[in-house]
Protein backbone atom coordinates (compact mmCIF):
# COMPACT_ATOMS: atom_id res chain seq x y z
CA UNK A 1 0.00 0.00 0.00
CA UNK A 2 1.21 4.13 -0.02
CA UNK A 3 2.57 6.01 2.64
CA UNK A 4 1.73 9.30 1.15
CA UNK A 5 4.41 11.81 1.97
CA UNK A 6 2.69 15.31 3.39
CA UNK A 7 4.40 18.55 1.10
CA UNK A 8 3.20 22.13 2.58
CA UNK A 9 4.37 25.26 3.68
CA UNK A 10 5.56 24.88 7.19
CA UNK A 11 6.40 27.66 9.99
CA UNK A 12 9.60 25.28 11.84
CA UNK A 13 11.91 26.06 8.97
CA UNK A 14 11.43 22.52 6.98
CA UNK A 15 11.41 24.47 3.87
CA UNK A 16 9.62 23.02 0.51
CA UNK A 17 12.86 22.76 -0.93
CA UNK A 18 13.92 20.60 2.05
CA UNK A 19 11.51 18.65 1.95
CA UNK A 20 11.62 17.66 -1.80
CA UNK A 21 15.34 17.00 -0.91
CA UNK A 22 13.69 14.52 1.82
CA UNK A 23 11.26 12.73 -0.55
CA UNK A 24 13.76 11.89 -2.73
CA UNK A 25 16.30 10.45 -0.16
CA UNK A 26 13.37 8.54 0.74
CA UNK A 27 12.85 6.79 -2.04
CA UNK A 28 16.41 5.42 -2.03
CA UNK A 29 15.43 4.22 1.38
CA UNK A 30 16.30 0.64 1.56
CA UNK A 31 13.31 -0.24 4.21
CA UNK A 32 10.96 0.96 0.93
CA UNK A 33 13.01 -0.81 -1.97
CA UNK A 34 13.43 -4.16 -0.26
CA UNK A 35 9.44 -5.15 -0.25
CA UNK A 36 6.44 -4.37 -1.63
CA UNK A 37 4.05 -3.68 1.19
CA UNK A 38 4.43 -0.33 1.35
CA UNK A 39 5.18 1.96 -1.30
CA UNK A 40 5.14 5.94 -1.29
CA UNK A 41 2.96 8.28 -2.71
CA UNK A 42 2.58 12.04 -2.23
CA UNK A 43 -0.13 13.92 -0.35
CA UNK A 44 -0.78 17.65 -1.60
CA UNK A 45 -3.63 20.66 -0.13
CA UNK A 46 -2.70 23.30 -2.24
CA UNK A 47 -3.13 22.50 -5.97
CA UNK A 48 -5.07 25.45 -5.87
CA UNK A 49 -1.89 27.97 -5.81
CA UNK A 50 -0.39 28.45 -8.89
CA UNK A 51 2.85 28.89 -7.38
CA UNK A 52 6.22 26.59 -8.11
CA UNK A 53 5.49 24.49 -5.04
CA UNK A 54 2.17 23.22 -7.26
CA UNK A 55 4.31 23.19 -10.25
CA UNK A 56 7.06 21.00 -8.21
CA UNK A 57 4.27 18.68 -7.19
CA UNK A 58 3.23 18.11 -10.83
CA UNK A 59 6.17 17.59 -12.42
CA UNK A 60 7.16 14.53 -9.52
CA UNK A 61 3.75 12.98 -10.32
CA UNK A 62 4.73 13.37 -13.92
CA UNK A 63 8.11 12.27 -14.11
CA UNK A 64 8.35 9.69 -11.41
CA UNK A 65 6.75 6.85 -10.65
CA UNK A 66 4.24 7.88 -7.55
CA UNK A 67 2.18 5.24 -5.85
CA UNK A 68 -0.30 7.38 -5.39
CA UNK A 69 -1.48 10.89 -5.06
CA UNK A 70 -4.07 12.50 -2.74
CA UNK A 71 -5.50 15.40 -1.34
CA UNK A 72 -8.18 16.75 0.71
CA UNK A 73 -10.84 17.95 -1.27
CA UNK A 74 -14.66 19.36 0.39
CA UNK A 75 -16.61 21.04 -1.94
CA UNK A 76 -19.81 23.17 -1.08
CA UNK A 77 -19.10 26.23 1.73
CA UNK A 78 -15.68 24.40 2.24
CA UNK A 79 -14.50 25.76 -1.07
CA UNK A 80 -12.80 23.87 -4.29
CA UNK A 81 -9.62 23.75 -3.36
CA UNK A 82 -7.89 20.55 -4.75
CA UNK A 83 -11.17 19.15 -6.81
CA UNK A 84 -10.89 16.97 -9.63
CA UNK A 85 -11.65 20.08 -12.20
CA UNK A 86 -8.49 22.03 -10.66
CA UNK A 87 -6.13 18.85 -10.92
CA UNK A 88 -7.73 18.08 -14.71
CA UNK A 89 -6.32 21.45 -16.05
CA UNK A 90 -3.08 20.19 -14.73
CA UNK A 91 -3.12 17.41 -16.53
CA UNK A 92 -3.11 14.89 -13.10
CA UNK A 93 -6.56 13.31 -13.60
CA UNK A 94 -5.10 11.10 -17.06
CA UNK A 95 -1.88 10.59 -15.61
CA UNK A 96 -0.78 6.84 -14.21
CA UNK A 97 -0.48 7.62 -11.19
CA UNK A 98 -3.70 6.51 -8.69
CA UNK A 99 -5.38 10.06 -7.35
CA UNK A 100 -7.44 9.63 -3.74
CA UNK A 101 -9.64 12.69 -2.89
CA UNK A 102 -10.02 12.74 0.59
CA UNK A 103 -14.46 13.31 1.63
CA UNK A 104 -15.41 14.90 -1.62
CA UNK A 105 -18.10 16.09 0.40
CA UNK A 106 -19.89 18.44 -2.30
CA UNK A 107 -18.80 16.43 -5.08
CA UNK A 108 -20.23 18.22 -8.66
CA UNK A 109 -21.69 16.71 -11.33
CA UNK A 110 -19.00 17.75 -13.35
CA UNK A 111 -15.73 16.53 -10.76
CA UNK A 112 -18.35 13.22 -10.61
CA UNK A 113 -17.96 12.50 -14.53
CA UNK A 114 -14.40 13.53 -14.24
CA UNK A 115 -13.95 10.57 -11.85
CA UNK A 116 -15.76 8.41 -13.91
CA UNK A 117 -13.69 8.96 -16.90
CA UNK A 118 -10.26 9.09 -15.94
CA UNK A 119 -11.16 5.81 -12.85
CA UNK A 120 -10.25 8.14 -10.06
CA UNK A 121 -11.52 7.61 -6.42
CA UNK A 122 -13.00 9.18 -3.66
CA UNK A 123 -12.37 8.04 0.02
CA UNK A 124 -15.29 8.50 1.67
CA UNK A 125 -14.75 8.29 5.89
CA UNK A 126 -18.26 8.31 7.32
CA UNK A 127 -17.00 8.50 11.31
CA UNK A 128 -14.72 11.31 10.64
CA UNK A 129 -17.04 13.18 8.30
CA UNK A 130 -20.01 12.96 10.82
CA UNK A 131 -17.75 14.33 14.02
CA UNK A 132 -15.83 16.77 12.39
CA UNK A 133 -18.63 18.13 10.61
CA UNK A 134 -17.53 18.06 6.81
CA UNK A 135 -20.41 15.87 5.71
CA UNK A 136 -20.68 13.95 3.10
CA UNK A 137 -24.02 14.71 1.19
CA UNK A 138 -23.16 13.86 -2.16
CA UNK A 139 -20.97 10.72 -1.67
CA UNK A 140 -23.73 8.23 -2.06
CA UNK A 141 -24.06 9.48 -5.70
CA UNK A 142 -20.72 8.57 -6.95
CA UNK A 143 -19.93 5.52 -4.69
CA UNK A 144 -18.94 3.54 -7.96
CA UNK A 145 -15.85 5.44 -7.62
CA UNK A 146 -15.14 5.38 -3.92
CA UNK A 147 -13.99 3.18 -1.05
CA UNK A 148 -14.29 3.78 2.63
CA UNK A 149 -11.57 5.05 4.47
CA UNK A 150 -10.74 6.04 8.24
CA UNK A 151 -9.37 9.44 8.34
CA UNK A 152 -7.80 10.47 11.29
CA UNK A 153 -6.75 7.39 13.62
CA UNK A 154 -6.32 9.21 16.98
CA UNK A 155 -9.53 10.60 17.30
CA UNK A 156 -12.28 7.88 16.98
CA UNK A 157 -12.92 3.98 16.15
CA UNK A 158 -9.93 2.85 13.42
CA UNK A 159 -11.62 0.37 11.80
CA UNK A 160 -12.96 -0.34 8.63
CA UNK A 161 -15.83 -2.92 9.52
CA UNK A 162 -16.91 0.27 11.86
CA UNK A 163 -16.84 2.84 9.01
CA UNK A 164 -18.80 0.20 6.53
CA UNK A 165 -21.36 -0.27 9.57
CA UNK A 166 -21.96 3.24 9.82
CA UNK A 167 -21.88 4.28 6.06
CA UNK A 168 -24.16 1.37 5.47
CA UNK A 169 -26.86 2.53 7.83
CA UNK A 170 -26.33 6.01 6.95
CA UNK A 171 -27.07 6.13 3.27
CA UNK A 172 -29.90 3.48 4.08
CA UNK A 173 -31.53 6.03 6.10
CA UNK A 174 -30.82 8.98 3.37
CA UNK A 175 -32.91 7.13 1.57
CA UNK A 176 -35.43 5.94 3.19
CA UNK A 177 -36.25 9.65 4.32
CA UNK A 178 -37.30 10.17 0.73
CA UNK A 179 -40.17 8.01 1.23
CA UNK A 180 -40.67 8.90 4.42
CA UNK A 181 -40.91 12.46 4.22
CA UNK A 182 -43.80 12.03 1.81
CA UNK A 183 -45.40 10.14 4.66
CA UNK A 184 -45.00 6.97 2.02
CA UNK A 185 -42.99 3.68 3.19
CA UNK A 186 -40.52 2.26 1.33
CA UNK A 187 -40.52 -1.15 -0.28
CA UNK A 188 -37.03 -2.63 -0.91
CA UNK A 189 -33.55 -1.83 0.75
CA UNK A 190 -32.05 1.13 -0.89
CA UNK A 191 -28.28 -0.21 0.15
CA UNK A 192 -26.49 -3.93 0.51
CA UNK A 193 -24.83 -5.37 2.59
CA UNK A 194 -22.53 -6.77 0.19
CA UNK A 195 -22.23 -2.80 -1.60
CA UNK A 196 -20.88 -2.00 1.82
CA UNK A 197 -18.34 -4.63 1.91
CA UNK A 198 -16.82 -4.03 -1.51
CA UNK A 199 -16.59 -0.39 -0.22
CA UNK A 200 -14.50 -1.49 2.61
CA UNK A 201 -12.49 -4.40 0.67
CA UNK A 202 -11.92 -4.68 -3.12
CA UNK A 203 -12.67 -0.36 -3.88
CA UNK A 204 -9.84 0.60 -1.68
CA UNK A 205 -7.76 -1.82 -3.95
CA UNK A 206 -8.77 -0.52 -7.36
CA UNK A 207 -8.74 3.19 -5.91
CA UNK A 208 -4.91 2.54 -5.95
CA UNK A 209 -5.60 0.38 -8.80
CA UNK A 210 -4.07 -3.08 -7.08
CA UNK A 211 -6.48 -5.26 -8.32
CA UNK A 212 -4.17 -7.98 -6.99
CA UNK A 213 -6.00 -6.91 -3.79
CA UNK A 214 -9.34 -6.96 -1.91
CA UNK A 215 -10.36 -10.39 -3.17
CA UNK A 216 -9.57 -13.74 -2.24
CA UNK A 217 -8.17 -15.30 -5.90
CA UNK A 218 -5.35 -17.48 -6.64
CA UNK A 219 -2.30 -15.65 -7.41
CA UNK A 220 -3.06 -12.38 -5.85
CA UNK A 221 -1.78 -10.80 -2.52
CA UNK A 222 -1.84 -12.84 0.62
CA UNK A 223 -4.09 -10.50 2.52
CA UNK A 224 -6.79 -12.60 4.67
CA UNK A 225 -8.65 -11.92 7.25
CA UNK A 226 -10.38 -14.60 9.46
CA UNK A 227 -13.28 -14.14 11.79
CA UNK A 228 -14.75 -16.47 14.68
CA UNK A 229 -18.02 -17.26 13.71
CA UNK A 230 -18.60 -18.87 16.99
CA UNK A 231 -18.73 -15.00 18.72
CA UNK A 232 -21.55 -14.74 21.10
CA UNK A 233 -22.03 -11.85 18.45
CA UNK A 234 -21.83 -13.97 14.88
CA UNK A 235 -23.13 -17.35 16.09
CA UNK A 236 -25.94 -18.86 13.91
CA UNK A 237 -24.58 -16.96 10.89
CA UNK A 238 -25.76 -17.73 7.55
CA UNK A 239 -24.46 -15.23 5.10
CA UNK A 240 -20.39 -14.65 5.67
CA UNK A 241 -20.88 -11.18 4.56
CA UNK A 242 -23.70 -9.71 6.14
CA UNK A 243 -22.31 -11.32 9.40
CA UNK A 244 -19.14 -9.51 8.96
CA UNK A 245 -20.89 -6.11 8.02
CA UNK A 246 -23.83 -6.02 10.47
CA UNK A 247 -22.58 -8.05 13.72
CA UNK A 248 -19.23 -8.38 13.60
CA UNK A 249 -15.80 -6.39 15.83
CA UNK A 250 -12.90 -6.06 15.12
CA UNK A 251 -12.42 -8.77 18.57
CA UNK A 252 -13.90 -11.45 16.22
CA UNK A 253 -10.84 -11.50 14.52
CA UNK A 254 -8.79 -14.35 15.26
CA UNK A 255 -5.94 -14.09 12.47
CA UNK A 256 -4.92 -11.46 10.20
CA UNK A 257 -2.43 -12.16 7.69
CA UNK A 258 -0.93 -9.31 5.31
CA UNK A 259 1.78 -10.11 2.02
CA UNK A 260 1.98 -13.62 3.29
CA UNK A 261 2.81 -13.20 6.77
CA UNK A 262 0.63 -13.55 9.92
CA UNK A 263 0.25 -10.02 11.97
CA UNK A 264 -2.39 -11.39 14.10
CA UNK A 265 -2.57 -15.19 14.90
CA UNK A 266 -5.19 -16.67 17.57
CA UNK A 267 -6.37 -13.50 18.88
CA UNK A 268 -2.75 -12.26 19.81
CA UNK A 269 -0.68 -9.55 17.91
CA UNK A 270 1.93 -10.81 16.00
CA UNK A 271 5.38 -8.01 16.30
CA UNK A 272 8.21 -8.15 15.54
CA UNK A 273 9.42 -5.79 18.73
CA UNK A 274 8.86 -6.12 22.06
CA UNK A 275 5.10 -5.27 22.55
CA UNK A 276 5.43 -4.02 26.01
CA UNK A 277 8.25 -1.36 24.79
CA UNK A 278 6.47 -0.06 22.22
CA UNK A 279 3.60 0.31 24.33
CA UNK A 280 5.98 2.70 26.98
CA UNK A 281 7.25 4.32 23.77
CA UNK A 282 4.00 5.31 22.48
CA UNK A 283 2.28 6.29 25.91
CA UNK A 284 5.73 9.06 26.13
CA UNK A 285 4.74 10.37 23.01
CA UNK A 286 1.00 10.27 23.79
CA UNK A 287 1.23 12.41 26.96
CA UNK A 288 4.37 14.67 25.15
CA UNK A 289 2.19 15.89 22.42
CA UNK A 290 -1.14 16.17 24.39
CA UNK A 291 0.32 18.53 26.54
CA UNK A 292 1.42 20.36 23.07
CA UNK A 293 -1.89 20.79 21.93
CA UNK A 294 -3.54 21.16 25.61
CA UNK A 295 -1.50 24.68 25.74
CA UNK A 296 -1.89 25.59 22.30
CA UNK A 297 -4.83 28.29 21.79
CA UNK A 298 -7.69 27.28 20.14
CA UNK A 299 -8.67 29.02 16.66
CA UNK A 300 -11.08 32.52 16.45
CA UNK A 301 -13.69 31.18 14.62
CA UNK A 302 -15.19 35.07 14.03
CA UNK A 303 -16.63 36.45 10.47
CA UNK A 304 -16.07 34.93 7.16
CA UNK A 305 -14.61 31.36 6.97
CA UNK A 306 -11.29 31.04 4.68
CA UNK A 307 -11.49 34.56 3.03
CA UNK A 308 -14.91 32.90 0.82
CA UNK A 309 -17.47 35.54 1.05
CA UNK A 310 -21.10 34.64 2.55
CA UNK A 311 -19.50 31.93 4.27
CA UNK A 312 -19.86 32.39 7.68
CA UNK A 313 -19.11 30.71 11.05
CA UNK A 314 -22.15 30.17 12.40
CA UNK A 315 -23.55 28.41 16.22
CA UNK A 316 -24.86 25.03 15.27
CA UNK A 317 -28.08 23.67 17.54
CA UNK A 318 -26.93 21.99 20.86
CA UNK A 319 -28.58 19.14 22.35
CA UNK A 320 -30.50 19.09 26.16
CA UNK A 321 -29.55 15.11 27.01
CA UNK A 322 -30.93 15.24 30.61
CA UNK A 323 -33.77 16.42 32.28
CA UNK A 324 -34.06 19.49 34.38
CA UNK A 325 -31.34 22.15 34.84
CA UNK A 326 -28.46 21.69 32.49
CA UNK A 327 -27.80 19.80 29.10
CA UNK A 328 -25.55 17.14 29.93
CA UNK A 329 -22.86 18.14 27.86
Amino acid sequence: MAFCYAFHELSNGFSFEEQLANFADLRKNERLNSQDLVQIGIAYDAFIQDNNNTQAIVDLVNNNNVSALTMHFLGGPWGNTNSPSKLDQLGLMNSTTPIVFSHASYVTTDDAELLRKYDQYISTTPESEMHYGHGHHYNPLIQDQSALGVDTHFTFSTDIITQARIWLQSTRLRFFYQALDNWNIPRNNPMSANQAFTLATRSGALALRRPDLGVLATGNKADVVVFDGDSPNMLGWSDPVAAVILHSNVGDIRHVMVGGEWRKRDGQLVTKQNRTDVQTKFLESAKRIQKIWLETPLPEMQGEFGGLSHVEYVDAFTVDAVRGNGTGY
